[in-house]
């Protein structure tokens, strides 16, 4: 069952999911590299000292270099993800379209998760707080990338799915 019909968010404006989806292929290619770029900072002696911050309260010797190395990785493979989902699209290959919505729901999950430490850990702080929401904002705005994805997922599905008709009862 399709989900959605078009794609309409503050960033993506478009009536056509699969123009929405190949921007969303490109927002993501985009927030990877902007989040690479956030990482080496960080690995590389930068504050992080912030909040908000994915590597907050990493060692800066030890852990932040690991798990900075670890999400690394893990924007490379969503990069190549977002390409796997553009060429999925383009050629009708549903299959080309699961590991962004895998990797992708695995980012939303971590925004989940890291939201819900934040409040659990500094919930004094009221800082922690609005960067929470901020974050369960963004969340709730991948969330809905997410459903736009998986709408035109299930659009080639019944597209692709045969129609079986009994001639004999």
């Amino acid at each position: 069952m399709v989900l959605l019909d078009s794609c309409w968010s503050p960033c993506i404006w478009t009536d056509k999911l699969k123009s929405g989806c190949v921007a969303i292929a490109y927002y993501t290619v985009a927030m990877s590299i902007v989040l690479m770029t956030f990482i080496v900072f960080d690995m590389s002696g930068g504050d992080s000292t912030q909040l908000y911050n994915p590597l907050f309260e990493a060692d800066v010797r030890m852990s932040m270099q690991v798990i900075g190395v670890l999400l690394i990785i893990y924007f490379i493979l969503l990069i190549a993800s977002a390409v796997l989902l553009v060429l999925g699209i383009n050629k009708l290959i549903r299959g080309m379209m699961v590991p962004w919505m895998v990797g992708f729901g695995i980012a939303i999950l971590f925004q989940l998760v890291f939201g819900l430490w934040l409040l659990g850990g500094y919930y004094i702080y009221l800082y922690s707080v609005l960067y929470t929401f901020v974050i369960w904002c963004w969340m709730a705005y991948n969330i809905y990338l997410w459903l736009v994805v998986y709408s035109q997922y299930k659009v080639i599905e019944e597209m692709q799915s045969p129609n079986i008709e009994l001639l004999w009862p």
